[in-house]
């Protein structure tokens, strides 16, 4: 079997690994080994020991040879990087030029392939590319007509990783909203906007799944202006990082998945060039989508989302008791078999 590694030098898209690694693990041409940043050693799956490696969190020019040598004793034979951008990739490539490896990389953003000088050298020696929706891989085809591209659903998580004490009480409705409490990249003033306290169904919970009180963070804000609208008891929020189990626990008993991206909205631009984890995560446990209706045309989305416009928000949230019995995620592009074949037919060219 070949052998090929999957190297995140980040601390991040550590979802995207797991159904990569699985691909793989899954196929009689292929065998996986990981290598990871030391900072997701708390946040990883479960990998068998002697198949995972751990790098330095700010690797240096020696931690890079040391890195291909490994590569090289274990036999690689090609390479995925999960973050394919930045620096910390085009150091690894570059400290050993003359390398037989045959590179490929999981691309997040698309912007790196228009104005990007470190992306540039990067794809002098990566000229094979992963993206995570269907409709990133027509516009890159179209920036870089002389790179190869490819798709895949970074969906397929482990089934069993929520805490188990926590449980959805009996007649509660839960919207999940994942993704740290930014403005610019969601529309949660929007939201808002269509939720009427006098009208809103009694069990109906908005779960903004995320850390809410950093940097970058719009928490503060959001939380005033949730109470000052009387809706408090349908948000539930946390200030700081959400644990794993946690976290997956209240995603896994989520009725719907609100991405919150709109065409009038600032994440609707955003968007256009990476995917939302939320989609990861709807895609993961088959969840359906509550979303915008300037995502409608995109096939990949047909049978996996409801869609709206914000004139309609006021009277969707009484439908969603008889709108979530529909039928979802019937497509074959939801099967494993088929978006590990899809992963590993592009691996062997």
């Amino acid at each position: 079997m070949e052998k090929v590694a999957l190297i995140e030098f980040g601390n991040s898209h550590d979802e995207v690994l797991y159904p990569q690694y699985r691909f793989l693990q899954n196929s009689s041409l292929y065998e996986p080994v990981l290598f990871c940043s030391k900072a997701l050693e708390e946040r990883l799956f479960e990998y068998p020991k002697e198949s995972l490696f751990f790098l330095p969190d700010q690797p240096k020019g020696r931690d890079f040879r040391k890195l291909h040598h490994q590569l090289a004793e274990l036999g690689i034979s090609k390479v995925v990087i999960n973050t394919a951008s930045g620096k910390r990739v085009r150091n690894f490539l570059w400290f050993n030029p003359n390398s037989s490896l045959r590179y490929y990389g999981v691309l997040h953003n698309l912007r790196k392939l228009e104005g990007s000088t470190t992306q540039a050298l990067i794809s002098f020696k990566m000229k094979r590319y992963y993206l995570l929706a269907d409709y990133l891989k027509e516009t890159a085809e179209i920036i870089k007509p002389k790179l190869s591209f490819e798709s895949f659903k970074a969906a397929f998580l482990p089934a069993e990783i929520g805490d188990p004490q926590i449980k959805k009480p009996k007649g509660e409705l839960w919207i999940v909203i994942p993704g740290q409490v930014e403005y610019k990249r969601r529309d949660y003033l929007g939201l808002l906007e269509g939720l009427d306290a006098e009208k809103i169904p009694a069990g109906l919970r908005f779960i903004l799944l995320g850390k809410s009180k950093h940097e970058y963070g719009n928490g503060q804000e959001l939380e005033q202006e949730i109470e000052q609208r009387g809706l408090k008891k349908h948000f539930l929020m946390w200030d700081g990082f959400i644990a794993n189990p946690t976290f997956y626990a209240y995603l896994s008993q989520a009725d719907f998945v609100l991405p919150l991206i709109h065409a009038n909205h600032e994440s609707g631009s955003l968007y256009q060039n990476q995917i939302s984890g939320a989609w990861n995560m709807a895609f993961s446990f088959q969840i359906p989508l509550l979303m915008h209706s300037m995502w409608a045309h995109h096939q990949e989305f047909k049978d996996a989302a409801i869609f709206y416009s914000i004139q309609e928000l006021p009277n969707l949230w009484s439908k969603l008791d008889t709108v979530k019995k529909g039928d979802f995620y019937q497509s074959e592009d939801w099967q494993f078999n088929q978006q590990a074949q899809k992963y590993c037919d592009f691996l062997s060219l």
